[in-house]
């Protein structure tokens, strides 16, 4: 990118460019001795105060493609011309290396080549100047669907190139003119992003690179017009950036006075006084539309691709069939965006519960990059435009994986296929570690403590947690007034597809911590959603952003998960245990080891009623009773205070459940095992806890009755 005095350095040497040109019939008819340039050979010249400029001279052959590279001096312009003198291609370079690469000439004959300085001083300086045939392979060109808002790519825009070319600079006599307008009083507005960074529109009417916006039109209620309004984007006479400039139109509804019908519109663009095809097409309000154009060193022009922005944006076809780059842990992969190559592929292997981070930074040409993160089953589970405000490069930050295999990421930039911005980059991935970092959901809100729930399937994971009153937070009750807690994501609920990587989340806002207290976490996989598999999950408790527990497990459906945490009085945070409950349709009882307590267990007889309690450190209390093959058995469990959530289970003489219990009926957690028939003659158990079983933090007291008939 040339500096403004640079630029402003080459406005002062038009006239003596325009004397070059128009001397040119002349001077050039006369034999340059000694100045003959061959491809592979450098040549050396000098500038000084007696010799302002240096011509040398090559045959060239019609649709031949060169480069001329000139070293060994700063604040040098480099000017083809034809055998008539009529410019071909020109460049200027604030370094030492100035270079007119893939220079396409038009016809078979002689070319000039002229070597000049920008500057005013005399000092002598010398350079080295090469010619280069360049041997262009011709590459495929990608077909995009074409809808009423596309626009049809040139071979010259479309076309995949070797690597990406820095812009150069194109001196004009007229310069760039890129004109929207439209049918209607909808508000559109217009936004040019040039070659070198530049984003000229109503906020930033004037750019480096010398471009001016015009009128903001349609912008304020009282001063609607219908009548073809306008809005332009120029730059004038003189050195425009060479490479690709991105169009955007967006259609911003006003407050006050919203329009909501489609408007349709021409968005024409003039370089040098050359008209390019015109870019048509319609928008819906909120709706963004882009497309791009071309300026090529010798002052041809060429329009890409074009449509409807995206959003969120999505894997494009073919993205995946692309070989992709292994990408290494704390190593950055440079790459390239043009649009030839809007997007590189790279893969890396995770496991599940790590968390990762990677950051796609711009490091030349205007490219604002365009982060995709996919899972091994194919679905995008993360993506990220701007880092932060006013920042273009992505960054995705402390990513949760949830299932182990191969991830892929996609470097691309804003609008994909369609977008305009080029340039290379620089790709980094850094974290892999499965402990002590927290994950980062930057759309949801942060909070004192969160609990956030991942997985990577269709099915639908709930997650309920219970703070120490027995209120529980989950998708039928997302809010608790008492202490703040809220459900922020609830995932696939009701089998309702989410976005990239389904998550649920809980959080009480930030400032201090609720109450203190045991808080139960459930996850339970409470539909399949027409995907009956196994669904690997990622749980994580944050609590005033540190990582108080990080669970990755599988359930199969109906099955329950079931953990806690515990706030206490001095304001630390520390883990419960954690297991699988069984099914919503059996809870079990395999985590409690009551087998041990079998010989000291309360026997109770047919028609007693015994009241007991469960505590964080007393978890389940035993029974005996005796049957006989064909009774008929019904136990109920009813809690008394606090906040138990009662459960039963009975068991055989041969230490085998055989009944279970956690609701009696939807508007009750009291237990009740009801009119079950005894399978033989022995000794019964029956098994009095809370939800969870082992794993539950539910307390109180309670009152258990048998009934045998």
């Amino acid at each position: 990118m040339s500096s403004q005095p640079i630029k402003n350095s080459l406005r002062r040497f038009v006239p003596l460019l325009l004397i070059l040109l128009l001397s040119a019939p002349v001077a050039l008819a006369q034999p340059v001795t000694g100045r003959l340039l061959t491809p592979g050979v450098v040549v050396e010249g000098a500038l000084d105060d007696n010799n302002l400029a240096q011509v040398y001279t090559f045959e060239g052959a019609a649709d031949q493609t060169i480069k001329l590279t000139v070293t060994g001096a700063s604040g040098l312009a480099l000017l083809l011309t034809d055998s008539e003198g009529a410019p071909v291609a020109q460049a200027v370079a604030a370094n030492d290396t100035l270079a007119l690469a893939d220079v396409t000439l038009p016809a078979t004959g002689t070319y000039y080549v002229t070597v000049f300085r920008l500057s005013e001083a005399t000092e002598s300086v010398t350079f080295q100047l090469s010619l280069a045939l360049v041997v262009v392979e011709a590459a495929p060109t990608a077909t995009l669907p074409t809808p009423e808002a596309k626009v049809e790519a040139t071979a010259e825009a479309a076309a995949t190139p070797a690597g990406f070319t820095l812009p150069g600079e194109l001196l004009t006599v007229t310069g760039l003119q890129v004109a929207l307008t439209w049918n209607s009083t909808a508000n559109l507005d217009l936004e040019v992003r040039d070659p070198v960074g530049g984003s000229l529109f109503f906020n930033t009417p004037t750019v480096s690179s010398g471009g001016q916006f015009g009128v903001n039109v349609n912008s304020v209620c009282a001063n609607l017009t219908a009548e073809a309004p306008t809005e332009t984007a120029s730059w004038t006479a003189g050195v425009i950036p060479t490479g690709s400039y991105e169009i955007l139109v967006y259609y911003q509804p006003l407050q006050d006075c919203p329009t909501t019908d489609p408007a349709s519109f021409v968005v024409s663009v003039v370089v040098d006084g050359l008209s390019v095809p015109a870019i048509q097409g319609t928008l819906r309000p909120n709706e963004v539309f882009l497309s791009s154009f071309r300026v090529n060193a010798d002052g041809t022009a060429a329009v890409g691709s074009g449509g409807i922005r995206v959003d969120p944006p999505v894997l494009q076809a073919g993205t995946l069939q692309a070989a992709p780059q292994p990408l290494t842990f704390g190593a950055p992969a440079a790459g390239f965006i043009t649009s030839g190559q809007p997007y590189q592929t790279y893969t890396f292997t995770g496991q599940a519960g790590d968390i990762v981070s990677m950051a796609m930074n711009a490091t030349s040409g205007s490219l604002d990059p365009l982060l995709l993160v996919v899972d091994p089953n194919g679905g995008v589970i993360a993506f990220n435009d701007d880092a932060a405000d006013g920042v273009t490069d992505s960054l995705v930050v402390n990513l949760s994986l949830v299932l182990s295999g191969q991830y892929t990421v996609v470097a691309t930039r804003y609008g994909q296929e369609i977008g305009g911005t080029e340039g290379d980059y620089e790709l980094t991935l850094s974290g892999a570690v499965t402990q002590g970092i927290v994950p980062n959901f930057p759309d949801l809100p942060s909070g004192s403590v969160e609990v956030s729930l991942q997985w990577a399937t269709a099915a639908d994971l709930q997650l309920l947690v219970r703070d120490p009153q027995g209120n529980s937070i989950f998708d039928d009750n997302p809010r608790l007034l008492a202490t703040g807690g809220q459900l922020a994501a609830d995932g696939n609920v009701n089998c309702r597809a989410s976005d990239g990587s389904p998550i649920s989340y809980i959080y009480w806002p930030e400032g201090r911590l609720p109450g203190a207290g045991p808080y139960e976490v459930e996850v339970w996989y409470q539909n399949e959603c027409g995907d009956p598999r196994p669904a690997q999950f990622v749980l994580n408790v944050v609590a005033n952003n540190q990582l108080v527990q990080s669970v990755t497990l599988q359930l199969q459906p109906t099955e329950r998960y079931l953990t806690s945490f515990f706030i206490n009085t001095d304001g630390t945070i520390t883990a419960g245990e954690g297991g699988i409950f069984g099914t919503s349709l059996r809870p079990d009882s395999g985590s409690l080891d009551f087998v041990g307590q079998i010989p000291s267990a309360r026997v109770v007889s047919s028609g007693e009623t015994v009241t007991g309690s469960i505590r964080l450190n007393k978890k389940f209390d035993v029974y005996a009773f005796q049957g006989e093959a064909g009774d008929v058995v019904t136990i109920s469990m009813e809690g008394l205070n606090g906040t138990l959530d009662p459960v039963l289970f009975l068991i055989d003489p041969n230490n085998v459940q055989i009944a279970q219990n956690d609701d009696a009926n939807r508007d009750t957690t009291n237990s009740l095992i009801s009119e079950f028939t005894l399978p033989e003659d022995g000794q019964y158990i029956i098994i009095a806890t809370h939800f969870g079983a082992r794993f539950g933090v539910t307390a109180g007291d309670y009152r258990l009755t048998l009934r045998l008939n």
